[in-house]
């Protein structure tokens, strides 16, 4: 048999991370089969469907990388169909018409049984179904009847979604009867939780996908933390689609819901980025940088200033606002970092002042000499020279280690940083 998954998404928002991880799924257990990737438009609710919404959800999906291998469907332009097969259920006896709306007949008696991959074999009592609207009396389709027969002309194999749609499933198989259709395979997936384990939502995180671009997050290391939301086979935290593919299971699909934690994501991101090619890391970093008025072509040694930031930050746009002083005068320094290391370091910013402004040789190793001489010289232990040139030359106290620093920086500009330093330091 040959599968076919299909990830369908309601236009009626952006693409969520909810929804990508159900995405990921579809895609990955495709794969795995050599079978077929399919995206459905659920567009029957005509007024909070919106084209706009249709194409940030492709361009999400084209984004993360997990683009279907047809031209999507979209069920508002299938109207017809629905229309058709809810009279065909009239004309069988199977369904009636109710003030207008059509109704499938439910078979009070005995049960319906879902037989799922993960949660295995569940039934439900049939007395508990009402007779399911299909279409009303304005001619739309319901959610259900729509769903069931577009899977059905798609060819789906596996339905692969949340669990929170696992008591939708009895309601859909007593519509796959009616009608008389083959049926599905089912794969419920744990529901994706804050970390106060309540479901999903933007007090926890920001649930646009699009965000974590923005944001600066790798696609690969968004589908690498989602994974792992649900699913474990691996002691690896890094890896690839590719590699997923390769050892992804239908078993290892957990049941209890899947914590999402941002600092898990910056944890994998940076993994992440730490593996990317200098040219292509570049290539990423500069549209951040961009933004932040900067390029990097326009510096001396952009490929090794970006080479030592890189680890500092948990994703591009942080790497950009990183390195932004390097190459931009900031306006004010870190009031903590400046209370805690600069504003009693008069001494250290007069004395690498007068000495750095003697060097005809600016390197990394002649400002080494410098630094080694200004410990014995000023008798201070290295924490308290390399904080307070931090803080009067880029703001803030972290950065790469000290002689690279300095060096990084263009000499002019180091010299009137420490001098507007000073000047600092005596006002307040």
């Amino acid at each position: 048999m040959k599968v076919t998954t299909r990830f369908a998404p309601s236009p009626t928002g952006y693409l969520h991370i909810g929804g990508v991880r159900t995405a990921l799924f579809n895609y990955i257990f495709a794969k795995k089969t050599n079978g077929t990737f399919l995206v459905r438009i659920e567009d029957t609710d005509r007024e909070r469907s919106k084209e706009e919404y249709i194409g940030a959800i492709m361009d999400g999906l084209n984004w993360i990388g997990l683009e279907p291998d047809e031209e999507p469907i979209k069920q508002s332009e299938r109207f017809h169909v629905y229309k058709e097969e809810a009279f065909r259920l009239v004309k069988d006896g199977k369904a009636y018409e109710d003030e207008g709306a059509i109704r499938l007949k439910i078979n009070k008696d005995g049960s319906t049984l879902v037989k799922d991959l993960v949660y295995g074999e569940i039934e439900f009592p049939n007395k508990e179904l009402d007779d399911l609207v299909i279409l009303r009396s304005d001619e739309s389709p319901t959610y259900h009847f729509c769903n069931v027969i577009d899977d059905n002309y798609q060819k789906v194999t596996h339905i692969i979604r949340g669990e929170d749609h696992l008591p939708n499933t009895p309601k859909q198989i007593q519509i796959v009867n009616a009608l008389g259709y083959k049926g599905f395979e089912y794969i419920h997936l744990p529901l994706v939780l804050g970390e106060d384990r309540k479901r999903l939502s933007k007090r926890h995180a920001a649930t646009d996908l699009m965000s974590y671009k923005e944001e600066g997050y790798l696609p690969q290391a968004v589908l690498n933390m989602l994974a792992k939301l649900g699913w474990s086979n691996t002691t690896k935290d890094i890896f690839t689609v590719d590699e997923l593919i390769k050892i992804f299971e239908v078993q290892d699909i957990q049941k209890a819901g899947a914590v999402f934690d941002i600092e898990r994501l910056n944890f994998v991101n940076q993994a992440h980025i730490a593996k990317m090619r200098s040219n292509s890391l570049m290539q990423e970093v500069e549209i951040f940088n961009k933004k932040n008025g900067f390029s990097l072509s326009d510096h001396h040694a952009g490929d090794y200033l970006l080479e030592l930031c890189k680890g500092s930050a948990n994703n591009l746009s942080e790497i950009s606002l990183f390195i932004k002083p390097f190459l931009i005068d900031f306006d004010d320094y870190n009031p903590e970092d400046f209370n805690k290391h600069l504003a009693n370091a008069k001494l250290v910013i007069e004395y690498f002042k007068t000495n750095l402004k003697k060097l005809d040789d600016w390197s990394e190793e002649s400002i080494e000499n410098i630094i080694s001489n200004a410990k014995n010289d000023l008798n201070l232990p290295m924490p308290k020279i390399g904080l307070p040139l931090r803080v009067a030359l880029l703001g803030r106290a972290k950065s790469p280690q000290l002689n690279s620093t300095i060096y990084l920086i263009e000499k002019e500009k180091v010299i009137d940083r420490l001098g507007r330093s000073l000047e600092v330091i005596a006002e307040r």
